[in-house]
């Protein structure tokens, strides 16, 4: 069997073969103690879980998108990012 390296589009059914069998690979480590930085961005994504049983501290409004996430030693955490395009306020549970 003859394995072929392709190039494939994640939005439609387009492959191409590649022009070399070189393949590349971005890793990223982060230390234990480096704070999660939550995007503002992610309040828009809607694919993103929301809630309505918080309130903003900042501005009062009623929705929020949540993460959830290891952070440090504290194990897992609630990362909460208001959806008031005004606002973008972040706090962690």
């Amino acid at each position: 069997m003859q394995k072929i390296l392709l190039y494939a589009c994640r939005s439609c059914d387009h492959q191409e073969v590649a022009g070399n069998n070189r393949v590349y690979r971005n890793e990223i480590y982060h230390h234990a103690a480096e704070y999660t930085q939550v995007l503002q961005d992610v309040a828009s994504d809607p694919a993103l879980p929301r809630t309505k049983s918080v309130c903003c501290a900042v501005c009062g409004y009623g929705e929020a998108v949540f993460l959830q996430a290891t952070a440090g030693d504290e194990g897992m955490t609630m990362f909460y990012v208001c959806c008031n395009p005004n606002c973008g306020h972040r706090w962690r549970d």
